[in-house]
């Protein structure tokens, strides 16, 4: 029996202490929902683009899906998901933006700043998810005492320009996005976000996951029989290895094939992203297999030549 959870929670940011996230009945929008299920099951996880909460209508800020069949979920925009029961337990966390009094230390202008670990499924404790620094950047000129007190507190005063920076892992996983709840939503896969003085009334959150291994690119195989020289013996007279030589159909099929059904996993960043990368490696890989065939050749000159005094 696999047992689910399903939680719809307001981000608050009462009490003190690690960047406030201390999640009690009191920030449920509904009364969680316990359940159990099977392995094969599919249950539903709604992602509702508002809910009322103590008067107001509250933004969707992000939904986690930890445990399902197929591996750990971010989604970043409001929808309708369906969940795949494997052999774990299943924990929804469908998080809400609050209604205003967000600013800096001291009530000064400023900003929010907590990290999610999707592969968790929870928020991150870590003292050290983000860098405050003095711009310009660079030089990359750390604010010791704001980066401090950013990591505990989730505070970042603007009343001067500051940029701050997600670390690239947290808790051993990478760095996935920033992701801007309010007042109005906004993404970038750029670990740094630059402040303007007084900037002000915005909550960030750093998501973390490790993604899945599951995409293949097909035509790595190909490329790699373009040409290599493997060695395995003696690298002074130049004997003992064997070339694998040039052939195939030439660089015309580089390209990266993702399957639609990959895609659709992805969140909206990460599938800007990956669309980005695809473009982008046609003519890179070209480009790498032009020089590579360069390598090579001077290298298969090279055993030749010394493959004539091979023994002596």
């Amino acid at each position: 029996m696999i047992n689910t959870t399903i939680k719809y929670i307001v981000y608050t940011h009462s009490g003190g202490g690690v960047r406030h996230h201390h999640f009690v009945t009191q920030n449920n929008i509904i009364d969680e929902a316990d359940g159990h299920a099977v392995e094969g099951d599919v249950i539903n996880a709604l992602g509702f683009a508002s809910l009322p909460f103590n008067g107001n209508n509250l933004p969707f800020a992000f939904m986690s899906v930890h445990g399902a069949a197929d591996g750990n979920h971010l989604y970043t925009t409001p929808g309708n998901q369906t969940v795949s029961v494997g052999s774990s337990n299943i924990d929804i966390l469908v998080v809400y933006a609050p209604v205003g009094g967000i600013g800096g230390p001291d009530g000064g202008p400023g900003i929010w700043v907590d990290a999610f670990n999707v592969d968790t499924g929870n928020f991150s404790d870590s003292l050290d998810f983000i860098k405050v620094l003095t711009p310009p950047t660079p030089p990359d000129s750390v604010d010791a005492s704001k980066t401090t007190f950013a990591n505990m507190e989730g505070e970042v005063s603007t009343v001067a320009a500051e940029n701050i920076r997600a670390n690239l892992h947290v808790d051993g996983v990478p760095f996935l996005e920033w992701k801007r709840i309010i007042p109005a939503a906004s993404i970038t896969n750029a670990p740094d976000l630059n402040l303007s003085q007084n900037e002000t009334g915005e909550i960030w959150f750093a998501f973390y996951q490790n993604l899945p291994s599951s995409v293949s690119i097909p035509k790595i195989r190909e490329l790699m029989q373009q040409g290599i020289f493997l060695w395995t013996g003696d690298d002074t007279c130049g004997n003992g290895g064997h070339w694998v030589p040039i052939h195939g159909p030439g660089p015309s099929p580089f390209r990266i094939s993702v399957k639609s059904n990959i895609i659709e996993k992805l969140n909206p960043g990460q599938q800007e992203k990956l669309k980005g990368y695809i473009r982008e490696y046609p003519e890179i890989a070209n480009s790498a297999h032009i020089e590579m065939t360069k390598v090579l050749t001077i290298l298969k000159g090279v055993n030749e030549i010394l493959s004539g005094i091979k023994g002596k």
